[in-house]
């Protein structure tokens, strides 16, 4: 019985291990077969960079609950966020990376200020699923990490000089978490003016990604680098909109 078990965890670790790799070439495999049923014809290479921003909803869960409980103000739900990135396109594979901020709103009661801050950096792997004279579609699976501050004041003790601070710094804490994160997206770019011959196109691209962010270990805070036990089940997972502005040339 024991060396039953024994070979059930060993096989369960090198599943975990290989999950990843295998379900990133299942995706890119999934992709390309839906490519080719729906009509991309030819390979295309090209590049963009681009700025983005947009606007995510994470759900709280007992974090709010615990907030509430001890008087304090809950989370709003949304985020603003703010970042960049790029990708290749090369024998219709895409190749990318971006990263993100995350700018939450303040929570406020007589007694509490509660905010939140974070963001977040993927490798990105996607395939063309349709390309148009100047328009693309791809889907895009984003490996990376990320992480969230949630930051706690009590307005009811705060220093009025520089010396008070001093003498009494703990009216304000901050709790952060960091971990593992995937990025489901699907992505659309359209070249909006530039040059165009009959297999190229480039210049000012405008864009779209709507997506879910997934946060594994959740519960995982800490404070000064010391992890906090019995920490909420909580983190910046959720869906997501961006709107995409940049340049590039794609080309067939």
């Amino acid at each position: 019985m024991f060396q039953f078990k024994t070979i059930i965890m060993k096989t369960y670790k090198t599943f975990k291990k290989l999950m990843i790799p295998l379900f990133v070439a299942g995706f890119l495999l999934a992709s390309s077969a839906y490519a080719q049923e729906v009509g991309v014809k030819k390979y295309t290479y090209g590049g963009m960079g681009y700025f983005q921003t947009g606007y995510a909803i994470f759900n709280h869960g007992n974090l709010n609950d615990l907030l509430k409980a001890s008087g304090m103000p809950e989370l709003e739900n949304g985020s603003l966020s703010f970042g960049g990135g790029g990708h290749s396109i090369i024998h219709n594979f895409i190749i990318g990376g971006e990263g993100h901020g995350l700018v939450g709103n303040t929570s406020e009661n007589a007694r509490y200020a509660v905010s939140q801050s974070g963001g977040y950096g993927f490798l990105n792997l996607g395939y063309l699923i349709l390309q148009k004279p100047s328009f693309t579609l791809y889907p895009l699976l984003g490996i990376g990490g990320g992480g969230s501050t949630v930051t706690i004041t009590d307005k009811s003790n705060l220093p009025g000089s520089f010396n008070d601070l001093l003498a009494n710094p703990k009216q304000q804490s901050n709790i952060s978490k960091g971990s593992f994160m995937l990025n489901f997206s699907i992505g659309a770019d359209y070249f909006v003016a530039g040059t165009k011959s009959k297999n190229s196109y480039g210049g000012f691209m405008l864009g779209l990604r709507l997506g879910y962010l997934l946060e594994v270990n959740k519960n995982k805070w800490d404070i000064d680098n010391q992890e906090l036990s019995g920490g909420p089940d909580a983190g910046i997972s959720g869906p997501f909109v961006r709107l995409t502005f940049g340049g590039g040339g794609i080309a067939r």
